[in-house]
């Protein structure tokens, strides 16, 4: 068995998902993001997974019960190159199809909302965006539907806000931990 961190965002449950429990058996489709995507977050390097190319197809990673396709600025076409990925695995309702990339199965052992500080750009642009180091993780037994926000005091003038922004799953998966598939086309 292997077990996995995988980041669900907000957006993508409210839009397309199906809320889950700790012990259920899921089955996702995966995208890896990886350090050199632009709109890649700060600060997740401790739920980083190390991944290895699959075999016949430049666009998937894997690793035991594992397949992600590689998310990136060109939405996945990056070149093949030898050697380990690492980013942090991420559910996709919206990107990958069937043909894009196999389903991964495994079963839900933890999930942590995932609460991030925001503050305006300036004083009154209510434009936000996220405070560094401004991350908390709260242990629930089943993920919410609607993920919600709070306001806070203002900081320096500038409005100032707790957004829940996700959850963190630990999910296991079928596998030993000790490599990674040597083929995994779609449809296998």
């Amino acid at each position: 068995m292997a077990l996995w961190r995988i980041l669900y965002d907000d957006w993508q449950m409210e839009c397309c998902g199906e809320p889950f429990s700790v012990g259920d058996e899921v089955r996702w489709r995966l995208s890896l993001r990886t350090p050199e995507d632009p709109t890649f977050p700060d600060g997740w390097e401790e739920s980083y997974s190390e991944l290895e190319p699959v075999a016949g197809n430049a666009r998937l990673v894997g690793g035991p019960g594992v397949i992600a396709l590689r998310a990136g600025p060109d939405h996945g076409k990056w070149p093949a190159r030898p050697g380990p990925v690492v980013g942090l695995l991420a559910v996709e309702t919206h990107g990958p199809g069937p043909r894009d990339v196999p389903e991964t199965t495994g079963t839900v052992r933890s999930i942590r909302i995932v609460t991030e500080g925001y503050t305006e750009t300036h004083a009154g642009s209510r434009s936000y965006e996220p405070v560094a180091g401004e991350r908390w993780l709260r242990p629930v037994g089943t993920c919410p539907d609607w993920f919600g926000n709070e306001t806070r005091p203002d900081r320096d003038g500038r409005g100032y806000r707790h957004d829940e922004t996700g959850v963190l799953v630990e999910l296991e998966t079928p596998g030993d931990g000790h490599g990674g598939p040597a083929s995994a086309l779609p449809g296998q």
